[in-house]
């Protein structure tokens, strides 16, 4: 059962001293099952304004831009995969929040999620491969253990698809505010995605 291919660590130090064709072979490798993943997470109904394409150069860019900078570490096989995941995951929910976020979202329901773990289920399905659910859930569960209750609040009625104004209304409060916390929740984010660790 040799395999002749040089293993992903190969590959990540090759690229690091600046080899072109190991980048694009590490690219080839994980290529197809992460464009499944993004069109999974994307589903029917986003699929005309989310590009799966567009999110696996995006993650692909932040990996080889981090890989660079020494941001990473892998001691493990599948410690490379485990990481394109989160970061197409990332990059997938990110996306498909931005764009349900306007008020023409497609994926407006009557029935609406009464709990983080609703919201979670809402996004995540249909049923992804078990790495995937545990990348999403863990990525997720984290992202919304650092904010506040209202702030949880707020992003879940935000990913459903209501305006500030209709989430002011909602929650008792008023549309500054509700940016505000928008903008503290995208900040948060951000720097979650710029960690080292992430």
């Amino acid at each position: 059962m040799s395999d002749s291919r040089p293993d992903d660590l190969a590959l990540i130090a090759q690229f690091k001293a600046g080899s072109e064709s190991a980048a694009r072979e590490l690219f080839d490798r994980y290529c197809e099952r992460l464009m499944r993943l993004a069109r999974r997470r994307i589903g029917q109904r986003m699929s005309s304004r989310v590009d799966p394409e567009d999110i696996l150069q995006s993650a692909f860019r932040t990996f080889f831009a981090r890989v660079r900078n020494d941001e990473f570490s892998f001691h493990q096989e599948d410690d490379l995969f485990k990481l394109l995941v989160r970061l197409t995951v990332r990059k997938t929910l990110r996306q498909i929040a931005f764009h349900r976020a306007g008020k023409r979202n497609p994926a407006r329901e009557t029935t609406q999620p009464t709990s983080d773990a609703d919201l979670l289920l809402q996004i995540s399905s249909p049923d992804p491969p078990p790495e995937v659910e545990v990348a999403l859930v863990d990525e997720f569960t984290q992202f919304l253990g650092r904010l506040p209750p209202l702030d949880r609040d707020v992003l879940g009625l935000k990913l459903q698809g209501y305006s500030t104004i209709e989430i002011a209304e909602q929650l008792g409060s008023y549309d500054r505010k509700i940016r505000r916390i928008l903008d503290r929740i995208q900040d948060e984010a951000q720097a979650q995605e710029t960690s080292p660790g992430a």
